[in-house]
């Protein structure tokens, strides 16, 4: 049931390519960026938050297992 709702919901959205992307700011707006290059602005911008969000989950991940498992005193 739970895969019925995720692919209905997945095929509702707008998969088409919009025109004015972060792709045609970055182009247009280099002094903005700060950044010479388009591929380290990019990563630099708005992918650290990604990549933020990536390492709490690990990071959660593995104190969750490490309190599953217990500290065990001999």
């Amino acid at each position: 049931m739970l895969l019925v709702v995720l692919a209905a919901l997945l095929l509702q959205l707008d998969y088409s390519r919009e025109g004015n992307g972060s792709y045609a700011y970055y182009v247009s707006h280099p002094d903005e960026v700060g950044i010479s290059n388009l591929v380290a602005s990019v990563l630099a911008d708005w992918r650290a938050y990604d990549t933020m969000g990536e390492a709490i989950v690990l990071f959660t991940a593995i104190l969750g297992v490490y309190m599953a498992l217990g500290r065990r005193d001999r």
